[in-house]
């Protein structure tokens, strides 16, 4: 059984790699699709195991054991884990260990341990197993970059001194599904947007508070209807209003100008930024504002702000006549069509 892209290291101590079927064995069943890396700093040992490769649609667990091979009580001991955006973490189960998770596009998903409810007793094992899984439709960072493949693990003490961190690769079956498409990264390729940060458009409620800190409730009456959401902290300082429908998030609201699009743009940008990023653009007037959406950025949609009756005549059976100084007021993500009519 190979290893794929394995790395281990420690602050000091013996490294190991350990082949997957043996270190599961010894729980009972072989699992000869994963890749198991070990490591081990003086009185804690640290063993990581991953699955070797995902395909659109799977699921895996990534598995992180720690050992007290000391003869005191260990206390102040944190375990990281860190894994790829295009990667989704699942909710963790009812009754597990407690977990607080930061995500971010560049980064990923960082999911923190505290191994001190209990503290680790000498010679005590812990494991934390995390399932996950790759959307079947496109991973969640499609157009993010780096196209990172490593799953990390590390082991810090009370004075955040990393005892012990390593890494194994989690291979995309880029037979199952092109890649450079899947992720939006070939020059002229076409993606369609349904995440920003943490939030996803069809995950749940209870997805999005797990994914990110700091989320809160929202609710707000318009026109005699009521709705009801998320506010959602984003990279940079900014934040999004996420819509409810039930429990499924069905619109991804912006008015912040601190949150922009992968190409830079949002609140306050011209009419003419939209078009020389996107190209040729499709108009309509809702509810008395202008809207703009692009056939090479399906899933957003731009907010130009109010018109004129007779504006709006015009906008509608020539979008070429709206201002290239006509500035973004809000945007959107949400699913439905992106093709001019």
């Amino acid at each position: 059984m190979g290893q794929r892209g394995v790395h281990v290291w420690a602050a000091a101590g013996l490294l190991a790699v350990v082949p997957a079927c043996e270190v599961a064995g010894r729980g009972g069943g072989e699992r000869a699709d994963t890749t198991a890396v070990a490591a081990y700093d003086g009185p804690m040992a640290l063993q990581l195991e991953t699955p070797a490769v995902l395909r659109p649609g799977e699921e895996g667990e990534v598995r992180v054991s720690v050992t007290n091979r000391s003869d005191t009580v260990a206390n102040g001991v944190r375990l990281d884990l860190f894994v790829p955006g295009w990667i989704e973490p699942a909710v963790p189960e009812p009754g597990g260990r407690e977990v607080t998770i930061a995500s971010s596009i560049e980064d990923g998903h960082r999911l923190s341990y505290s191994l001190d409810d209990p503290p680790l007793r000498p010679g005590q094992p812990v494991t934390v197993e995390q399932r996950v899984r790759v959307p079947s439709a496109t991973p969640a960072t499609r157009g993010a970059v780096p196209w990172g493949r490593m799953v990390r693990a590390r082991l810090t003490g009370p004075s955040g001194r990393a005892m012990a961190e390593m890494e194994s690769e989690v291979a995309f079956d880029s037979v199952a599904v092109d890649e450079g498409v899947l992720l939006g990264l070939t020059p002229g390729s076409v993606v369609r947007r349904d995440r920003l940060g943490p939030a996803r458009l069809g995950a749940t409620a209870a997805e999005l508070r797990w994914s990110a800190a700091g989320i809160r409730d929202t609710s707000w009456t318009e026109g005699g209807t009521s709705g009801r959401g998320l506010v959602v902290p984003l990279e940079g300082g900014g934040s999004a209003l996420v819509v409810l429908s039930g429990d499924t998030v069905t619109l991804i609201t912006v008015r912040d100008p601190a949150t922009r699009t992968r190409e830079r743009l949002g609140v306050g940008s011209t009419y003419d930024e939209l078009r020389a990023a996107y190209g040729r653009g499709c108009a309509d007037v809702v509810e008395g504002e202008a809207v703009v959406w692009f056939p090479t950025a399906p899933g957003i949609t731009f907010a130009l702000g109010r018109v004129s009756p007779q504006a709006a005549k015009v906008i509608r059976s020539d979008p070429g006549r709206i201002p290239g100084s006509a500035r973004v007021t809000r945007w959107w993500l949400r699913h439905g069509g992106e093709h001019c009519t």
